[in-house]
């Protein structure tokens, strides 16, 4: 089917002008680029999350997070955390049109705020070698900086919205991981028991946060249909499926006997060959609005 753009030429986003940046389209209705200070500040976040993620995945004992004395296991898994959401940000700041990062923007300040107010409520746990600096202003600056941005560049609403082919991919994964979030965020003692490893509340808590944010960027990518804006949060989605997947291989001997074993691997197979033809898909397709003319 050949590609037609599917952007709305009687409607017109902000054209605020704030911070020198220009709403989502310039004055003559095209889609504005990403700025560079929008690369910056994305860039910024991935040199951070890939800084924990792989200090977690290669050097666990040493990973560069505030809390102490996390398990090998737990180190690795906070690790493929970052690295999911690191990848999802890295693909974000490299695409042309500022609309494209909306949806890692999004889940950018759900985690970023979430950890901000965790890091306040389990004070003592995350201060134990000190108040962390550096975590400290990153997680402060982020959840103000965010909404900053989607304002000014005009980004709230997405320009192509609807279903499109991959929709009822993502509202799966929307599905999975933001009722695992809200289930380890909200109620992590109901959850501790049933999950694969030995847990603690604060980590289920971190843990819930990262799931959260995934599921609340599925949610976005399900009714998105610039292919340019769905790929960096499909990418980082199977990159968060190999990373944990490795980490649960690695450490198989901590994992409990029983059916959850069981569904925590098969989901990860089935995850990957899910997102790994989803990627495919979109690897095909030659242009960026493709997503648009396909159906549901």
């Amino acid at each position: 089917m050949a590609a037609t753009k599917i952007l709305d030429s009687g409607s017109r986003l902000p054209t605020l002008v704030v911070m020198g940046l220009r709403g989502a389209r310039n004055a003559d209705g095209v889609l504005s680029p990403t700025p560079w200070s929008l690369r910056v500040f994305l860039l910024v976040n991935v040199v951070q999350d890939f800084g924990l993620g792989l200090s977690g995945l290669l050097y666990p004992r040493h990973i560069l997070i505030p809390l102490k004395g996390l398990t090998p296991l737990n180190a690795r898994f906070v690790g493929s955390l970052y690295l999911g959401g690191g990848i999802v940000i890295l693909c974000a700041a490299l695409v042309r049109r500022a609309i494209d990062t909306r949806i890692a923007l999004y889940s950018l300040f759900v985690i970023t705020a979430l950890v901000l107010g965790m890091t306040f409520v389990y004070w003592t746990p995350f201060t134990a070698g000190g108040v962390p600096k550096l975590w400290m202003i990153t997680y402060l600056a982020d959840p103000v900086l965010v909404p900053v941005f989607l304002v000014t560049l005009g980004l709230v609403r997405s320009t192509a919205p609807g279903p499109h082919r991959l929709t009822g991919l993502f509202l799966a994964e929307a599905v999975v991981l933001g009722s695992a979030g809200i289930a380890l965020l909200l109620a992590p003692d109901a959850v501790l028991t049933a999950w694969p490893w030995t847990l603690s509340r604060l980590l289920a808590r971190v843990y819930g946060a990262f799931f959260l944010a995934f599921g609340v960027g599925s949610l976005l990518a399900a009714y998105e249909r610039r292919t340019a804006a769905v790929r960096p949060f499909l990418i980082g989605s199977l990159g968060l499926l190999v990373c944990t997947l490795v980490t649960s291989l690695l450490h198989l001997d901590r994992f409990d006997d029983g059916p959850v074993r069981w569904v925590w691997f098969g989901m990860h197979v089935a995850g990957l060959a899910l997102f790994s033809l989803g990627l495919a898909a979109l690897v095909r397709t030659r242009s960026r609005d493709d997503l648009a003319t396909a159906g549901p």
